[in-house]
Formats: C-alpha cells, structure tokens, sequence
C-alpha cells in the first residue's frame, strides 16, 4: 500500500458542530474548527495545516491544537470540555506551550514533549500523552524524517501484547519512555526502508501498530 493511502488519506469522522459550539461559547481564538460543512478531517489535512501555520499567531495555534484534537478524538468527546475550558482558564499558557513545543518538535522529541509534559504533567491540563504527542506528530507536516510519533493506548497496546516490548509500562509515560519509543519506531522504519526499497517514515510503523 502506497504511503500517502495509508497516512495522508487516513480520515476521521468529526463532530465539527459541537467543536465549533463549544469554542463559540468558551470565546476562545481559533474558532472555529472547521467549517460546518466539514464532516472528517484526514491526516493529509492537519499535515497542510501545519505547513501554512503562522507560530506566531495565537489563533493558529489554537485553531490548529483544536483540529488536532478533533481528529484524535472523533466522534468521542470525553474529556474534550475540560480541555477547552483548561486553555480558557489560562490562555497565554496554553499557547507558550504549543508555541515552544512545535518550535523544537522537528528536532528534538525530548525537548518537544517536555515541552507539553514537563516534569510528567501535563502542560495543559487533560492534555495528556496521547494527545501531546498527536500535536508533536503533525507539527511535522508530514515529514518522512519528523522525529516524532503518535503514542496512544491503542499503539501501546500492540507493542506490549504483539510485539512483546513490554518496558513501555502503562500511559503515564515519562520524556525517557517517549523518546526511546521514537529511537524504537526508527530503528524499525530504518529496516524496512531496506526491504521495501523506499524510504518509510515511522508514522507507517506507528500506522501499523495502531491498527485499521
């Protein structure tokens, strides 16, 4: 399977209208979401949202954590409120974290996820591992050499049960875990460019962990 039907077209149905609701009524930058005729959203698409991102602006980085978030998430919302209503409690907060986070993202996944878990909190409150490292991911826009990839539970579990890597522990996972999981997925990419004959990125090894 070609790469970009594996990730780029790799879509999600989305609840635009209670995002865009929600934001509305939190008066947070970044509304809205998406437009309402906007039912999914494909990695493809965040990878071309990250590339036209101004860091500079608050609103995109907002508008941006919210795609992100709505993607990761789908049609289940729990928790995502109290997310919203964590970045309203403290904008400017929020938004220094995005800002250094994807400022270092494409270099250095330690200094990336410090960036949103520092001292193994999170950041931004209910904004967690799966999640942060979501934002890390496509910061990269799609990069066959971005150094980051998405961790969740479901990746998580596909390592420990099929793949037998069971130091990974549970999903409170500390800067050390995370960045030998990153060192983990390239040393994979790595040694199936080489039996494949085309260079992978690891997001098709994390794709492939995660599951259909």
């Amino acid at each position: 399977m070609q790469r970009s039907e594996r990730i780029d077209n790799h879509t999600i149905r989305v609840a635009t209208a209670w995002w865009n609701g929600e934001l509305t009524a939190a008066r947070l930058p970044g509304a809205p979401m998406a437009s309402s005729d906007v039912t999914q959203l494909s990695r493809g698409d965040l990878f071309a949202e990250a590339a036209k991102l101004d860091a500079d602006s608050d609103a995109e980085l907002l508008r941006f954590l919210w795609r992100v978030l709505a993607w990761g998430s789908g049609m289940k919302l729990r928790l995502n409120r109290k997310r919203i209503r964590a970045v309203a409690d403290s904008p400017s907060a929020a938004v220094a974290a995005l800002r250094q986070a994807l400022k270092v993202a494409c270099e250095d996944p330690a200094q990336a996820y410090e960036a949103l878990r520092p001292r193994d909190r999170n950041a931004i409150a209910y904004l967690g591992p799966a999640f942060s490292t979501k934002v890390l991911y496509f910061a990269g826009r799609g990069a066959l050499n971005h150094p980051c990839a998405i961790l969740d539970s479901k990746v998580a579990a596909t390592l420990r049960d099929i793949c037998k890597w069971t130091s990974l522990g549970d999903n409170e996972w500390p800067t050390s875990t995370y960045v030998r999981y990153c060192a983990l997925l390239d040393r994979w990419a790595h040694e199936e460019s080489r039996r494949f004959g085309r260079r992978i990125g690891i997001d098709e090894i994390e794709r492939w962990l995660f599951g259909p």
